[in-house]
């Protein structure tokens, strides 16, 4: 069989090798981090897009849902996307068998490492002085966000590292009644959440777990706007983009916070356990967790939240 030629014009040439170089640029950013931490080696994934100046840059970590690999949540959120254009670092730590020791559990029990419990609050520690010392970031602009166990590991670290952290983001998940007795932030935080309301696996309205509680988004937004001291509140819809989409999102805004925080809640009305996004959603992702909202994109939203705040 003879091989057919294809011809493109100059200008789709160059746009394709373009495009070639853009994404071998890309591919050669990501790094691994490797440190010792309870004995043991563990490891992030450091995405820093093309062309970024060798200076330390803003930084956001992101943690992925329980069992999800880091290239399975680095498809699902299409935070890099972001990084890429609006020139932020991107880490994903790698939890101890997928799943990120978050506290006192309510359902199971947690990680271990050497028959102790992960000490993943600590790794995420060693983490935030590692790329600080080597100059990768900018000590006044680290972030944190997560989806789903990920969303449940952000809340810790927002309780215990509001002195080194910016603003946080946790995503498709409510506080347990653990972890609001537990946390102690040192200051105000800035807090981004989205939540969809038909979610069957962290509930919107939380839930009764064999151990303990798991709160509802509402109980949770109420902690951090006590603790932030935000006495004003107003919501909008976010305009709608497709009328075959069953979802709406209210968006709430929280102000007037102490500190200069602020508090903000993506409500996705008839969203399930997953983040709203532009990109499809297949019938396997839906059938197993419900309904995605494609009204906005939640990378490009926790980007347009965490800018605004340093510390």
């Amino acid at each position: 069989m003879r091989a057919r030629r294809i011809f493109l014009s100059p200008i789709k040439a160059l746009a394709v090798v373009m495009a070639i170089a853009i994404w071998l640029g890309q591919a050669r950013a990501d790094d691994v981090l490797t440190l010792t931490h309870q004995g043991i080696a563990r490891t992030a994934t450091i995405h820093q897009p093309a062309g970024l100046p060798a200076t330390p840059a803003p930084v956001v970590i992101g943690l992925n849902g329980r069992g999800q690999t880091t290239e399975r949540f680095r498809n699902w959120l299409h935070l890099d996307a972001t990084a890429d254009r609006e020139h932020f670092v991107v880490v994903y730590p790698d939890a101890i068998d997928r799943e990120w020791s978050y506290g006192r559990p309510i359902a199971r029990a947690m990680p271990t490492v050497n028959g102790e419990p992960a000490d993943d609050l600590g790794f995420i520690r060693l983490i935030i002085d590692n790329i600080i010392e080597t100059k990768r970031a900018d000590p006044a602009r680290i972030y944190v966000t997560g989806l789903s166990r990920g969303g449940l590991m952000t809340f810790t670290i927002a309780c215990a590292l509001a002195d080194r952290i910016a603003a946080a983001a946790p995503l498709i998940a409510p506080m347990t009644e653990y972890q609001r007795q537990d946390c102690k932030p040192a200051k105000p935080l800035p807090i981004v959440a989205v939540a969809g309301t038909n979610d069957m696996d962290l509930h919107y309205d939380g839930w009764m777990d064999p151990l303990g509680r798991l709160l509802s988004i509402p109980e949770t937004m109420e902690y951090w706007r006590v603790q932030n001291g935000c006495t004003k509140q107003e919501g909008k819809v976010v305009q709608h983009r497709d009328r075959s989409d069953p979802t709406r999102i209210w968006l709430i805004d929280w102000s007037d916070c102490q500190g200069g925080a602020s508090l903000r809640l993506y409500r996705v009305n008839g969203g399930g356990h997953q983040v709203p996004s532009f990109s499809p959603n297949s019938e396997e992702e839906a059938k197993k967790f419900g309904t995605r909202s494609h009204d906005i994109e939640t990378a490009d939203e926790i980007w347009s939240f965490f800018k605004n705040f340093s510390r």
